[in-house]
């Protein structure tokens, strides 16, 4: 509980770890345990490795400082479930969290070969949280990337194909922003399809689809539902808004 306060003091500083042993008198050894366990559970999160730690996903998802994302979630649920329905894959609906893409909800398609994904996970590695992060304004994008960094190649191995890692990063998020989507085909046989919601002028969230790359057997199909499904969520954001 005084870790939690420490951070709860400051939720969107980094501490590191020396500095929360020290500040409550903990033996380091301890205190890193008890930070690895509340990490495992999604209460403390690290925004890269070796960098400190702050308030994790699950404090916001727990407590009333999400009242927007559940609003979005209330919003959106209906449609997502319908195209989780339609497809009979894993539809979700995303948003940006503390730096890591965050899953407010998603469907189980009824099949014995599903895929599943982390309810929170690297920006940089779904393209759940690309289409997201393309979309950021210029001066966002650059203070999320001077705390995160550049994707670590596992993350995204395709910013890695050329010799500029940096400028192809740029570039692709670019054209995710132009063409409203992003398709992506991973090392391990899946495929996600993603579009970006808005509100207020700024985007909220992300509406995508997973499925094994197998099973893409009409991709335009696929991506025609996806950015249907954004279109009706982003008129009824307008319509809320409006009210």
């Amino acid at each position: 509980m005084s870790i939690i306060e420490l951070l709860a003091s400051n939720p969107q500083r980094e501490y590191p770890l020396s500095e929360i042993a020290d500040e409550l008198e903990l033996d380091h050894g301890t205190c890193a345990n008890i930070i690895k366990t509340l990490a495992s559970h999604g209460y403390v999160q690290q925004s890269a490795p070796r960098r400190g730690y702050k308030f994790g996903y699950m404090f916001y998802k727990l407590t009333g400082t999400a009242v927007v994302n559940e609003d979005l979630t209330k919003i959106a649920r209906e449609d997502v479930a319908s195209l989780g329905r339609v497809t009979n894959e894993s539809a979700i609906l995303s948003i940006i969290k503390n730096d890591k893409r965050i899953v407010l909800f998603h469907t189980t398609p009824d099949r014995e070969l599903i895929v599943r994904t982390n309810i929170d996970k690297s920006v940089y590695s779904a393209n759940t949280g690309r289409v997201i992060l393309a979309n950021y304004t210029p001066d966002h994008l650059e203070k999320f990337i001077i705390r995160n960094g550049l994707p670590a190649e596992s993350e995204w191995p395709a910013i890695y194909e050329g010799d500029n890692p940096d400028l192809e990063f740029r570039r692709r998020l670019n054209k995710i922003r132009k063409e409203g989507y992003e398709i992506d085909f991973n090392s391990n046989g899946i495929v996600g399809l993603a579009a970006p919601l808005w509100r207020g002028g700024h985007v909220a969230g992300s509406v995508g689809v997973y499925l094994p790359s197998s099973r893409l057997a009409n991709e335009q199909e696929i991506l025609d539902l996806v950015l249907a499904t954004a279109a009706s969520i982003n008129r009824k954001l307008e319509l809320t808004d409006r009210i």
